[in-house]
């Protein structure tokens, strides 16, 4: 049995907070806390990168997935928020858990959300795709991540990603001035330009997110299976 990461899109819409999302449509909201097996805890923390109180509290108020908030902490570019939610917006977030997922993160900003999702094996999150689509919601996956000793690592960085770099660096492709070419590199390799272009910037943006960010990758963290394959197939 593998474990599985899977990303996914959720309009905001079908979701919560699509009316702050709309009102403030340069503010991106993290999830600061999520519990999957207690409820108290389901997305109630939420970390705005505002600190215009005053706007963003005028917008939840105007927010029907909004019961109610309490502001728990105000820093100097953003605030951290609590919230209480409608019960549409519980079962909604007790979909996307109830095959035996946990939440690993979500950011929601302007029309949709993107939430990582942690399976223990790929049947579950199969069977969490077929529920939120018999309940209306358009779950849909854009990358899928298998949690094997090859293919991840600490850093967030996938065995290709990790070759990649090191080769990279062996070849000089780092040096002041370069002493190999994007296109050399890539014949070195053995794959395209383009293809060598999309790996190092996945990779980088990996190493950003892990080393600068605590881990808070963003929906590239993994070099995914295409879109289209949906919860068919794994990276290779």
């Amino acid at each position: 049995m593998t474990g599985s990461i899977v990303d996914v899109t959720i309009p905001s819409e079908q979701f919560a907070l699509a009316h702050t999302l709309a009102e403030l449509e340069t503010v991106t909201v993290d999830a600061e806390r999520l519990a999957a097996t207690d409820d108290e805890f389901l997305l109630s923390f939420l970390r705005f990168d505002s600190p215009e109180r005053a706007t963003l509290e005028a917008a939840f108020a105007e927010d029907d997935s909004v019961v109610d908030f309490r502001l728990i902490a105000e820093f100097e570019s953003d605030c951290l928020y609590q919230f209480e939610w409608d019960d549409h917006i519980e079962h909604l977030v007790r979909l996307l858990v109830e095959q035996g997922g946990t939440v690993l993160r979500a950011t929601g900003h302007d029309d949709h959300w993107n939430i990582r999702l942690l399976f223990t094996d790929r049947m579950m999150a199969t069977r969490t795709n077929d529920c939120c689509l018999e309940h209306g919601i358009d779950f849909d996956v854009t990358s899928i991540h298998d949690l094997t000793d090859q293919s991840s690592s600490r850093v967030g960085l996938t065995d290709r990603q990790q070759t990649t770099l090191r080769l990279a660096a062996e070849h000089g492709y780092y040096s002041v001035p370069r002493e190999v070419t994007a296109d050399g590199l890539a014949e070195e390799i053995g794959i395209s330009h383009q293809a060598l272009s999309e790996r190092l910037r996945r990779a980088h943006g990996n190493l950003v997110h892990h080393v600068l960010r605590g881990g808070k990758g963003g929906s590239d963290a993994a070099e995914s299976a295409p879109a289209e394959s949906k919860l068919e197939t794994s990276e290779n």
